[in-house]
């Protein structure tokens, strides 16, 4: 099952776009972001965020794990 911690970092994520400010939002560091998002990415067993240097966005799988996730959270 996954938890509801990953989700709210997902959502929040998308409503700031960026680790950093996810981070900043949930008063969490950055790292910690980040091993939650690729944990949920591998608890969810698909690619939910696209990478390159500097930069991560999300997928199309991505944006619809977030409706998903926000029906959840609410």
């Amino acid at each position: 099952m996954i938890e509801n911690y990953l989700l709210e970092e997902l959502v929040t994520f998308k409503k700031y776009g960026t680790l950093a400010a996810t981070a900043q939002h949930l008063l969490v560091t950055q790292p910690t972001i980040t091993r939650g998002m690729q944990k949920l990415e591998d608890e969810l067993g698909v690619q939910i965020f696209d990478r390159q240097p500097n930069r991560i966005t999300l997928t199309k799988t991505g944006e619809l794990a977030v409706k998903e996730a926000q029906k959840v959270i609410d």
